[in-house]
């Protein structure tokens, strides 16, 4: 299991935070990554001026052998700059850039029309009968397939939703959730497709007030999936309802809290996986959490995400938790009266005292997602 919820990224020439200058083996070419990654690479096909990509090519970064980041297309002065296509874990655009930047008159993700004008969501050309169960139970209202794994295990799967709900407006100081809300379960990433326009296992849509869960024990690339995050997904339902969607830049707090509302991974709390990236020097500057989080690794961007929302919840309480959320990452300073250099260095402190010894954890198993 992993976690996915759709927000749409831009590199933004106007953001202010670190950034890593990535070298190219063989040549004096640079190309300037908009986040920090000391382990990065990049390689470029076209030309170079002033030792920064020139001209048209295909430029793809690569972290520790793997690719993260692909752009063909035209670049000036080192950035993206006039017709391309970029690709990253989360996003897929095509159409203008201006000096780093998505032009936003084309703001598409190709991926998502692409999928839509060429996957069929029926076997055949004739009428096909659906076979779904519904119940509504107060203000939530449940679909479920009338067979397979989620049907049989459809009162359980029911009972966690209203426990997870119940537990994150606790947890949040919610007094009553009482918005109607649409809980579907699904068997494919394709029918979460054809029903809110993004291809993922599992999402919340404050639009529309719904969450769509996949459960399957089917193997999905290689993992069956019967264990979906629902406290995560409710948690962003929850939050999004009583405080509204955060800024941009903040968008990582949404996700830190969804998961710190779930607090376990394979197992392992939140806090212990935190302890595991200080041991193995993997935590990335808050920074980077803030204007480049779904350019991290999944697996640490939201669990450093998640401590940081635990002890920012334990040590000043959930009223500054709301008004950092709803003011953006900006805040920090005036809301909490640190800076981020200081907070991570009081986390260390709280981490090692609670976990004096890292956990044994296996990083490949880990960074394939939650079990």
């Amino acid at each position: 299991m992993k976690y996915c919820i759709g927000l749409l990224l831009l590199f933004s020439a106007t953001h202010s935070f670190a950034q890593s200058q990535l070298s190219q083996s063989g040549t004096d070419c640079t190309f300037i990554l908009p986040w920090e990654c000391e382990t990065c690479t990049f390689k470029w096909s076209g030309d170079c001026e002033n030792k920064l990509p020139e001209g048209k090519g295909i430029l793809t970064v690569l972290n520790e052998g793997n690719e993260i980041m692909r752009y063909e297309g035209e670049m000036k002065n080192g950035k993206f700059d006039g017709e391309g296509k970029y690709r990253d874990a989360m996003n897929e655009l095509e159409g203008n850039f201006e000096q780093g930047a998505f032009h936003p008159d084309n703001s598409f993700i190709t991926s998502r029309n692409t999928r839509l004008d060429t996957t069929r969501f029926n076997k055949t050309n004739d009428w096909e009968p659906q076979t779904l169960v519904t119940k509504q139970i107060d203000n939530f209202y449940f679909t479920f397939p009338a067979s397979g794994y989620a049907y049989d295990h459809r009162e359980e799967l029911t009972q966690k939703c209203l426990e997870a709900f119940k537990q994150n407006c606790a947890l949040i100081h919610d007094p009553d959730y009482t918005e109607f809300t649409r809980i579907r379960f699904v068997t494919s990433k394709n029918e979460v497709l054809l029903h809110a326009n993004l291809y993922v296992s599992n999402m919340a849509d404050i639009q529309s007030q719904s969450l769509y869960m996949l459960v399957t024990d089917q193997k999905v690339n290689g993992m069956a999936r019967t264990n979906p995050p629902i406290t995560h997904e409710a948690m962003h339902l929850v939050a999004m309802t009583a405080w509204g969607p955060p800024p941009t830049n903040n968008n990582w707090l949404n996700e830190g809290l969804a998961t710190y509302a779930q607090n376990n991974c394979s197992g392992y709390s939140v806090a212990e996986i935190y302890r595991y990236f200080l041991e193995t020097d993997r935590l990335v500057p808050l920074e980077s959490l803030a204007h480049q989080f779904y350019q991290t690794e999944e697996m640490i961007s939201y669990h450093q995400s998640a401590f940081v929302v635990e002890y920012l919840i334990s040590k000043y309480g959930i009223p500054k938790l709301e008004t950092f959320w709803k003011n953006g990452f900006q805040s920090f300073e005036s809301v909490y009266g640190i800076n981020p250099s200081q907070l991570v260095a009081a986390m260390k402190d709280v981490v090692l005292e609670q976990h004096p010894h890292s956990p044994a954890i296996d990083w490949e198993v880990l960074k394939s997602g939650c079990e």
